[in-house]
């Protein structure tokens, strides 16, 4: 499946597949830098997009779904903060 998270660098791109990884039944991830698209092979039996998207948030990036903690948003590196 594939879904935007919000992200700016290479540092981003790390945390962001870090967390897409961390999700039971995550077989890759990858986020491009310049379409802000994750893509993400699951087994849909272990984890389902949501949880994905939850693990990615919860770590400080924006999803189509899912909104960072700002605690934990603010935390970021000042390359990685992508909100205006």
């Amino acid at each position: 499946t594939e879904f935007k998270v919000s992200g700016n660098c290479e540092m981003c791109k790390d945390r962001i597949e870090t967390a897409a990884k961390s999700v039971a039944g995550v077989a890759s991830a990858e986020w491009s830098t310049e379409t802000k698209m994750l893509q993400v092979k699951f087994d849909d039996s272990k984890s389902s997009p949501d949880a994905i998207q939850k693990a990615i948030a919860a770590v400080g990036h924006d999803t189509e779904k899912y909104k960072a903690p700002d605690d934990v948003y603010k935390a970021l590196p000042e390359c990685c903060l992508y909100r205006k």
